[in-house]
């Protein structure tokens, strides 16, 4: 866009368009930096599947991205599926070092309050000691027990339970501040 001459309002819909905000780029105490479409790194991407990755906007380099690892009922056990999907999510972690993951951990509606709360406790527990014994740092995760409250399906039907048993991986910016994907059009 050099040479080109544009009103702040068209800079900043030109880098809401452009600019993916995995870095941060549109952060609210940057969002009138010259160079803040500098700082886009990443751009989400969905497959006919549905799958979700994450390609580098400068280099075209694609990172897979798993949103979130399921539990069975009562555990706080990873699967051999789970640590597979976490794996996967680390290419990102690793990739960009200035990115922190909140760690969200919700349980089905069985069982009370305060015991849904540990086993969410326990879960966002597993998931960090995994992450950290893959090499990302303790002061990179912030977890966030939720427990039963906020089912992600509200029926209580086998198949929402097995869906609410999760955590949820969230990228988060430097400042702690969840990032908004942005969905590249096809």
């Amino acid at each position: 866009m050099a040479g080109i001459t544009m009103s702040l309002g068209n800079k900043i819909v030109a880098m809401l368009v452009l600019c993916t905000v995995l870095g941060g780029c549109v952060s609210t105490e940057e969002l009138y930096a010259e160079y803040d479409a500098a700082d886009c790194k990443l751009i989400a991407n969905t497959d006919a599947n549905g799958a979700v990755s994450l390609h580098e906007q400068h280099t075209d380099t694609h990172f897979p991205w798993e949103p979130a690892v399921y539990f069975e009922f009562d555990s706080s056990d990873l699967s051999a599926a789970d640590i597979a999907r976490l794996d996967k999510s680390m290419q990102v972690l690793k990739a960009f070092p200035s990115l922190i993951l909140g760690l969200q951990g919700f349980t089905d509606k069985r069982g009370g309050a305060e015991y849904n709360l540990a086993l969410a406790q326990q879960r966002v527990q597993s998931v960090k000691q995994y992450l950290q014994s893959q090499g990302m740092a303790e002061t990179r995760i912030v977890l966030q027990p939720i427990g039963k409250v906020l089912p992600q399906i509200s029926t209580d039907d086998n198949a929402a339970r097995a869906v609410n048993r999760r955590v949820e991986l969230m990228l988060l910016d430097n400042a702690g501040r969840p990032l908004a994907l942005q969905y590249a059009m096809k």
